[in-house]
Order: structure tokens, then sequence, then C-alpha cells
């Protein structure tokens, strides 16, 4: 695929995600999909690397266990080869806590045969750590 293809495939992934049709957005995924998201695990419930499609599955379940969007939004995507980074912005609040996270993001995907074979997220953790810890906690 070229890169405006892998850009469009992209933007269909962040579709399906905002209808909460993930059923669908695995398809976009390679059987061995890899997915990278940062944070302490003790603090952000969905932190951590989860490989395969059964395990990015597990992880968008304690997402939405996890985190309710207000906003989620893609703002840019930028492609080179078989590389294409996102830029946007995202709004939820924590369930356990109650507190807002809001924050800019970057996601970087690496395609394969037309499928996402690897993503990684890059943002600010420790706003999201803050929006998961009390109130009375301090943040990491």
């Amino acid at each position: 695929m070229n890169e405006q293809q892998n850009v469009q495939k992209i933007q269909e992934g962040y579709d399906l995600f905002r209808k909460g049709d993930i059923q669908n957005l695995m398809k976009l995924y390679t059987e061995d999909i890899e997915f990278v998201i940062p944070g302490p695990a003790q603090v952000v419930p969905y932190a951590g690397i989860y490989r395969g499609q059964e395990q990015v599955t597990t992880f968008f379940a304690k997402l939405h266990e996890a985190i309710d969007f207000e906003r989620f939004e893609t703002v840019e995507c930028i492609a080179q080869g078989n590389a294409v980074v996102a830029l946007g912005y995202a709004k939820g609040r924590a369930r356990t806590t109650g507190q807002i996270s809001e924050e800019e993001w970057a996601h970087v995907f690496r395609m394969r045969d037309g499928k996402v074979e690897r993503f990684q997220v890059y943002t600010d953790t420790a706003a999201v750590v803050q929006a998961f810890q009390r109130s009375n906690q301090m943040a990491m």
C-alpha cells in the first residue's frame, strides 16, 4: 500500500474506535499486532505491552472500563514509507476517580501488507497518572 492508503486505513481505524466498533477495528491489525501503551501499570489500568489479537482486544476492554472519553480526535496524520504518525487530543474521565485526563498525544503505527503490525503511544503520562490517582495522592 502507498502512504495515502496507509493514512486512510489509520483514519478508518480511528472512526471505528470512536464508534466503539472494536470487532471491525481488530480486522485492521495483523495477527501478531503489538501495542505499546506507556505508564505505570499499577496506576494506569491499561498501560503495558500487548501482543497478538487476543491481548489487544483485552487492552480495548481495559481502556473502556477505565476511561469515559468526552473527546478523542485526530488532528493530523503524517506518513512515510510503512510508518504513520497521528497527532491528536483526548479528554476523558477516569471511571475509578472521576478525575479528568486531558492530553495531546502522538500515535506511531507500523504497517505491513495493508494492516497495522505495531502501535505505540506517546503522551503526557504524568497527566494520565494524575487522573487515576485519588485527589489526596501525589502524581508520579
